[in-house]
């Protein structure tokens, strides 16, 4: 008997991306279809007191659902993947968590309210961070040999204690660019940083693209301030598209992106020639810089990764254009000359 959990994807996410204000789940099979808001929460407490906040969540479907809600522990890989696992005894804060309705009936269309409060211990300090979790109280058994879908959404809890040595603190871990050469823009970055402190922090900046010292673009970096919890590392990608022709994502008549057999955008090239003059080529610079909040100040740090843009395609065509005025002007030359030899032969 198989059992597939889906977990929403956008709600994975969410503690890295704080600005969305309600997440839903993709109804399954068995037609339960949930919204959430806010999406994280942040909280911070001083220890030995508590803390309490309000959880919305909303039946989007056309049933009255029986709801539970579950604490999960959640933890961030140094590739800037989040997991959701079940606490464990070392998750401590699972005993400091309360809802005042573990289960409760939630009718179609319709915006519940739990209260949930952080009872923190005078042993608490610096971050904490779990996920509250929404699914059906009694979820229908699968028949044998079938799948049975499990719809759930989790709402992302960023809480610290508020205690002395705290410290908020980031470096770079590397920047680079998908690509050493490009033919046509985009060319796409990639930064890696590390939170080497013991508090959740939101790295955001600009990458500046410069030619000859002039700079000549910018592109944004996590301009949703997307959190980076304690020990864990995260990917921030843009990609700066500002050329011409420029490759675009195709797209389909439904609106979605096209995909290729590998599950990737099908790309096109776009000749907006009210943009020619954006033609790009030669060697470029790409600085990085970003700032995060120390609990004190914004402290800024930078990297830098250098690139061509050599559209060659167009400069063949250039080349073919200029060998046939350099041959025209060579025949144009060697019949003047041939003339003129024959004119100073008959005076001769």
């Amino acid at each position: 008997m198989k059992r597939v959990f889906v977990l929403l994807a956008s709600a994975v996410f969410a503690v890295l991306f704080p600005i969305h204000t309600y997440a839903q789940t993709p109804p399954p099979a068995d037609g339960i279809n949930l919204q959430i808001s806010p999406l994280p929460i942040e909280l911070t407490a001083k220890p030995g007191t508590s803390t309490e906040t309000d959880l919305r969540i909303r039946n989007a479907g056309n049933n009255t659902e029986k709801l539970q809600v579950k604490l999960l522990a959640v933890s961030q890989d140094d590739n800037g993947n989040v997991h959701l696992t079940n606490p464990t005894s070392s998750d401590e804060w699972f005993k400091w968590v309360s809802f005042d309705r573990q289960t409760f009936d939630a009718p179609s269309n319709e915006w519940q309210t739990i209260k949930m409060t952080v009872s923190v211990p005078k042993s608490a300090a610096f971050g904490y961070y779990f996920a509250v979790e929404y699914l059906r109280a009694s979820d229908t058994s699968p028949e044998p040999g079938k799948a049975v879908a499990h719809g759930a959404v989790a709402t992302f809890i960023l809480f610290n204690a508020n205690a002395p040595g705290a410290k908020r603190s980031a470096q770079i871990v590397n920047l680079t660019a998908d690509r050493k050469s490009y033919e046509f823009l985009p060319a796409s970055f990639s930064v890696k940083v590390r939170n080497t402190g013991n508090v959740h922090v939101a790295p955001h900046g600009s990458v500046f693209i410069s030619k000859g010292g002039k700079q000549v673009g910018s592109v944004t970096i996590n301009s949703a301030q997307g959190n980076i919890l304690p020990g864990g590392s995260r990917f921030f990608s843009s990609s700066w598209d500002d050329g011409f022709p420029s490759y675009q994502t195709k797209m389909g008549e439904d609106g979605k992106p096209v995909m290729d057999k590998n599950g990737q955008p099908k790309k096109s090239l776009k000749w907006d020639f009210a943009h020619a003059n954006r033609l790009r080529f030669g060697h470029y610079t790409a600085h990085l810089v970003m700032v995060y909040d120390d609990g004190t100040r914004d402290q800024q740090m930078n990297a830098t990764v250098s690139f061509w843009v050599i559209p060659w395609r167009i400069l063949g065509v250039f080349l073919v254009l200029a060998l046939f005025v350099l041959l025209g002007l060579w025949t144009i030359f060697s019949k003047t000359r041939s003339v003129a030899k024959k004119i100073r032969t008959k005076k001769s």
